[in-house]
């Protein structure tokens, strides 16, 4: 069984970076659906939307990222979703608007 190389962020610190929950919640189910079909296969998975946040069709995609950066960036690959979802950092209990996606 072979090991997988090590991330830039490993060479250099030794350590796997530290990741960080996040989700996105959607205003429309079809916006949702057409996420899933590109995110889940990246290791995002479908949840029902958290009560804490409220503006949501019911669904939201759950995934791990190292920063807010990253997690934007993961999750503007679904263009099917833009004006439709915002993106939601775990914080404790709660969760942090990150941005309007």
């Amino acid at each position: 069984m072979s090991e997988r190389p090590a991330s830039s962020v490993e060479r250099s610190t030794g350590a796997a970076p530290e990741l960080h929950v996040y989700v996105v919640a959607f205003e429309s189910t079809h916006a949702a659906m057409a996420a899933a079909s590109v995110l889940e296969v990246r290791g995002a998975r479908m949840i029902p939307t958290p009560r804490a946040i409220s503006a949501s069709c019911g669904m939201s995609l759950r995934f791990d990222a190292p920063s807010d950066g990253a997690a934007r960036a993961f999750a503007a690959d679904v263009p099917d979703a833009r004006g439709l979802a915002a993106l939601y950092a775990q914080e404790g209990e709660g969760y942090r608007l990150v941005a309007q996606l």
